[in-house]
């Protein structure tokens, strides 16, 4: 029986002013015969469209206003592989071999298979080693974990032609669609040994609000407010998070704009929850 032909890979990456990031996401992902790098820009003024260019890749260039799922279903419209892996300018892949064991992983996938996700984190995964774990409606459900996002995610392009990311969310347009293929039935696959460091350079103002509207979202979508804690218990919940990201710094796991940065999205997402939490 003839060995079936490698999947091959389009990988899409939204930018905007991504030049301080770019080149090294696009460095550790060596193409393969057939791949495509798709970068959909939302007006960049730095090096990301010269770097871009550099690397081969194909640059669509919206107009209007920027927004998440807009771009995204612009790059997928475009994509001419049926697998599109999605990935942020400001997350670079540190898992050796990661393309390649993400092809792999696709290649031996079962059809109800739709997404397969690696993990961000801003340095190496305490589960980096694990193995590759299922999920499907019915284990979410149990305890509802989020099981991965947009910053490095492969998509069956078939099964987002069947329902594109929802542009009238803010953040969040991943797990949107993430419980939309559940609900359908189908599987997600993640595969803790494809990982990638979380490097954002959004400003402060920038962080802040894509904590607020992460929780804000998530709550929406999942219809409910998450654990049930008090304000105090978020507000420690906060110091917790922010003593974690200084002894990061002082370790030298992370820098300290990365620090500075992360703490601006933890506070705004401390706010949306102490808000929801007092309402409720």
């Amino acid at each position: 029986m003839p060995a079936s032909p490698p999947t091959v890979i389009s990988v899409l990456i939204r930018t905007f002013n991504s030049g301080k990031t770019l080149e090294l996401v696009l460095a550790a992902l060596p193409l393969a015969e057939g791949d495509e790098f798709v970068v959909v820009d939302s007006g960049s003024t730095d090096a990301t469209l010269a770097i871009a260019s550099r690397h081969g890749a194909r640059v669509i260039q919206p107009a209007g206003p920027f927004n998440y799922s807009k771009s995204l279903n612009l790059g997928f419209a475009a994509a001419r592989n049926p697998w599109v892996l999605v990935m942020s300018s400001h997350c670079i892949p540190a898992s050796a071999g990661m393309l390649g064991l993400l092809r792999q992983t696709a290649s031996e996938a079962a059809a109800p298979v739709v997404v397969i996700y690696g993990q961000t984190d801003l340095c190496k995964p305490r589960d980096a080693a694990a193995a590759p774990d299922y999920i499907d409606q019915a284990r979410w459900e149990r305890n509802r974990p989020r099981p991965g996002g947009n910053g490095l995610a492969l998509y069956r392009r078939a099964c987002w032609a069947e329902h594109p990311f929802a542009e009238d969310l803010v953040t969040a347009e991943d797990l949107e669609w993430f419980l939309w293929a559940m609900r359908r039935g189908y599987r997600a696959l993640r595969v803790p040994q494809a990982w990638a460091l979380y490097r954002n350079q959004g400003s402060l103002r920038h962080m802040f609000r894509k904590g607020w509207f992460e929780v804000i979202n998530a709550a929406t979508l999942v219809n409910a407010q998450g654990p049930d804690l008090s304000q105090a218990e978020h507000f420690r919940n906060l110091l917790i998070n922010a003593g974690s990201l200084v002894k990061k710094v002082l370790l030298g796991r992370i820098p300290p704009g990365t620090c500075l940065r992360q703490m601006a999205h933890a506070l705004g997402a401390y706010l949306a929850s102490a808000r929801s939490a007092k309402r409720g």
